[in-house]
């Protein structure tokens, strides 16, 4: 099967957070609150998948408030923080929303993603991800996690199916 119709295939995106969605820094204020940075082109980029019909998950090994704060801000339908050990997370998504493997896009950046990299669909790596973590990926970033890479693979799975255009004629009319 081809690209084309692996993204075609695909009714849901899942992310890692740290190093993907955010830079994989952590930032603490004096007090100890956890601080997260994200990009908002990345977000922006959840918005278009999601006017696409693709839902949208996050599956993290950390839980913060401003983290489930930006998540609800983006209308991220799945939420599991606080999983290191990400397949049970994974399988408890597959089961509640009725979809296979082969319908998932799952974009990680180490080595606690590749169980779910090698089950899904269409697996994406951000280009700052280990060796042994990009070999499992059908598309790997050219931005570095929490660089817009997000965007980058959502603008590229839309253009693969076709609907890349059309999500962004509200911006060009």
């Amino acid at each position: 099967m081809d690209l084309t119709e692996k993204a075609k295939r695909v009714k849901m995106l899942l992310m890692d957070v740290d190093g993907v969605l955010t830079d994989g820094k952590l930032y603490y204020t004096q007090e100890g609150e956890e601080i997260k940075v994200f990009n908002v082109r990345d977000g922006l980029g959840i918005k278009l998948i999601q006017k696409a019909g693709i839902k949208t998950g996050v599956i993290s090994g950390r839980n913060s408030k401003p983290l489930i704060n930006r998540l609800r801000e983006l209308g991220v339908e799945e939420i599991y923080l606080g999983h290191n050990e990400k397949l049970p997370a994974f399988e408890e998504i597959l089961k509640k929303n009725h979809l296979s493997c082969e319908e998932i896009a799952f974009i990680g950046d180490d080595y606690v993603d590749i169980p779910i990299l090698r089950r899904v669909g269409f697996p994406i790596v951000v280009c700052d991800a280990p060796k042994v973590v990009k070999e499992t990926a059908l598309y790997i970033t050219k931005a570095k996690g929490g660089e817009g890479a997000v965007r980058e693979a959502i603008e590229y799975l839309l253009e693969l199916r076709g609907e890349l255009k059309e999500m962004l004629k509200y911006y060009f009319e």
